[in-house]
């Protein structure tokens, strides 16, 4: 991926940045480490929400102890039960069908309840309205979903066994879930279905991307008790007078990740869809509510959905760390874009070599490497799973084994049809060792079995969405890592964005260290690495990588120093002599044109890299000119020692000249562009 064919100095450039902690996390934990560098760093979001919360919880105590009068003016006792902690006494106190236990406690082996389960199941068998404030990954979905399916059963016995031959209605729907995006809806239908196995409900799904046709010929053949849905999905389907779907007996409702509907836009849909369900004052229901934060947003949900005697559930607590404690996060700072790659490749490789160390010792009970690799934009993962796919193992030519095996690589984005992404998510969630290149569509509330790590390549656009992230891994009672790797560009940026998060600087990674636009001796397995991810990005046609560039450049237009590691990505990471071409009129509009290095004019007609040229890479110059796989300079040496062994003569990527233009113009002249300031950056620090 790397353009690194120049002649100069034998040792590496001195581009380690010193990551030095400054400032403790609010914790317990006396030697966690923070982004911040201000020590009076103002209070966090997540701070507010949960004063919000303490707001809430209080409210909610008022209105039910200001509701304990009867209307003959006597005192009613508050009800009474028995805290149940355990499955199988849900059973034993004739709380839930063994029907629906069953299934929890021989089909998943789940046995002892999780806190969150604890407490909104034992409350949502009384019908009461629930908000409640839980990370992700405690076992949210089996805390509504018991109380949901048994609060049908309770309304209609006959339900609870199975029939051989029994026939429901699309208008017989009891209780509608809510869920933010296809994959999460999905994931709880299946959830819904194992739950229901053994009684007479029909469990149904409907999400966009899904043929509406095809759902509803299924909901009408097979009936429906239970809607999991999205919701434009559901508004079309209740707003469709000739669809069928209809809940005119509706008992309860359930809107999961409520913050996620209403940060992703879906208030207009929501409330239509409670204008389209039944008025709770002819038809009573009971609306459970989860949510991480409670936003102000989520707070005006609340008022308008739930019973004024709700009750509050927070199993967040002020005080507590956003993110799971037992999820180590890290983060390694790069020199540039053109390092993600080959850092990312070496974390993954150090990841299987620790699994594989591990099955030695533990057998059976040794966690494979599982990860997820977030990027915020869909065009850099398409551009990140195509390189992955691509990597060949040193010597091992076209048929050459992966040398991430046996790690699956797989990829989820929301440019897939319905279809690609469930195959893709089915996939991950069934392989021992996999990978899988994803946007932010998995980020919350998917449950993916046995993640190890979750890594990250840039900045998140917000910090809730890193701690969401996060929170793929280190789910139940397993436990993970989570890395964050980020430019040096970021730096700043990121030490405001992820303020207050227990983040601990890691130098540990070679490729992270290295500086690309320099010359270097390295160690054979750093250069067999670089090598690998050099060969495969030369695979990956030009039009993918020009679409990763310009959905880049949109968010690096407003800071000079982003758009120098952008265009030297393309420099040092692809072999491009220039960067993609921006239409004159959009860099006016975007304010490129008079940024030193861009390219601005029409763009090449050719839509992919002619790498037939040994001479070149990615359009790198004629033969003689330095480029990335120069027969009289290219990157791997036979003696496997540098990035070049004698150079070419005129510029180019790792010509005599150096510099990003070699010698004439760009970011820089002469040997390493230390005119132009191309190479030279501020010293990292935390």
């Amino acid at each position: 991926m790397f353009n690194i064919c120049r002649r100069g100095p034998t040792s590496i450039s001195k581009v380690a940045r010193a990551v030095t902690p400054v400032l403790r996390t609010p914790s317990t934990r006396p030697s966690t480490l923070s982004l911040s560098a201000q020590s009076s760093a103002r209070p966090v979001i997540e701070s507010r929400w949960l004063h919000v919360s303490s707001t809430l919880m209080n409210q909610a105590a008022a209105i039910r102890s200001s509701q304990r009068f009867a209307d003959d003016g006597s005192i009613e006792q508050p009800t009474s039960f028995k805290e149940i902690t355990k499955f199988q006494e849900l059973v034993e106190q004739d709380m839930v069908h063994p029907n629906i236990i069953n299934e929890i406690t021989k089909g998943m082996g789940h046995h002892t309840m999780t806190e969150v389960q604890t407490m909104t199941i034992n409350q949502g068998l009384q019908g009461t309205d629930i908000v409640a404030q839980a990370r992700t990954g405690t076992g949210k979905t089996l805390g509504f979903l018991i109380p949901t399916i048994q609060n049908i059963i309770r309304s209609n016995p006959d339900l609870a066994v199975r029939k051989r031959y029994s026939r429901a209605r699309a208008s017989d729907i009891r209780a509608i879930i809510i869920s933010p995006t296809r994959e999460l809806a999905e994931q709880i239908a299946v959830e819904a279905s194992k739950l229901c196995y053994g009684t007479d409900l029909r469990v149904q799904v409907a999400t966009g991307g899904n043929s509406k046709r095809q759902m509803l010929q299924k909901t009408r053949y097979e009936g429906c008790h239970l809607l999991v849905a999205t919701p434009g999905r559901l508004t079309d389907l209740l707003s469709d007078e000739y669809s069928g779907v209809r809940a005119p007996n509706l008992t309860t409702l359930v809107l999961d990740e409520a913050d996620r509907l209403l940060d992703d836009g879906f208030s207009k849909d929501i409330e239509e869809i409670m204008d389209l369900l039944p008025n709770r004052n002819q038809v009573d229901r009971q609306t459970l509510l989860f949510s991480a934060t409670i936003p102000k947003e989520v707070m005006h949900l609340v008022r308008r959905t739930l019973k004024p005697n709700f009750h509050f559930v927070q199993t967040v607590k002020e005080g507590d760390l956003a993110t799971h404690e037992k999820v180590p996060q890290k983060i390694a700072v790069v020199p540039g874009l053109e390092n993600y790659m080959p850092t990312l490749l070496e974390l993954c490789k150090r990841g299987l070599a620790e699994a594989a160390q591990d099955s030695q010792t533990k057998g059976d009970a040794a966690k494979p490497f599982k990860a997820i690799v977030y990027f915020s934009a869909t065009t850099q993962v398409i551009l990140a799973h195509r390189i992955f796919d691509n990597l060949k193992s040193e010597g091992g030519g076209m048929w050459g084994q992966h040398p991430l095996y046996p790690a699956e690589v797989s990829v989820m984005h929301g440019q897939l049809t319905q279809m690609e992404r469930t195959r893709a998510s089915d996939r991950f969630r069934r392989a021992k060792s996999a990978i899988l290149f994803s946007t932010d569509v998995t980020a919350r509330g998917m449950d993916f079995p046995n993640v190890t790590h979750v890594i990250q390549l840039g900045l998140p656009p917000n910090k809730e969405q890193y701690i969401h992230r996060i929170g793929r891994t280190g789910r139940g009672d397993k436990t993970g890592e989570g890395w964050i790797i980020i430019n040096q560009a970021e730096l700043r940026e990121a030490r405001n964005r992820l303020r207050g998060l227990p983040i601990t600087p890691d130098k540990t990674l070679e490729a992270a260290q290295l500086d690309m636009t320099q010359d270097a001796q390295l160690p054979k397995s750093l250069a067999t690495t670089l090598s690998q991810v050099a060969d495969a990005t030369k695979m990956v046609d030009r039009r993918t990588k020009e679409a990763a560039y310009m959905a880049s450049l949109g968010h690096a237009a407003k800071n000079v120093e982003h758009l120098r590691a952008l265009n030297q990505w393309t420099r040092y990471g692809w072999g491009y002599e220039k960067p993609p071409a921006v239409a004159p009129g959009m860099a006016q509009r975007m304010g490129l044109a008079r940024v030193e290095g861009m390219n601005i004019g029409a763009a090449e007609r050719d839509g992919f890299d002619s790498f037939d040229d040994e001479s070149s890479f990615g359009g790198g110059g004629p033969r003689g000119r330095g480029g990335f796989g120069d027969r009289s300079g290219g990157f791997r040496d036979r003696q496997g020692g540098g990035f070049s062994d004698r150079g070419g003569s005129s510029g180019g990527f790792g010509g005599r000249s150096g510099g990003f233009s070699g010698g004439r113009g760009g970011f820089g002249r002469g040997r390493g562009g230390g005119r132009g300031g191309g190479s030279r950056r501020e010293e990292a620090s935390f």
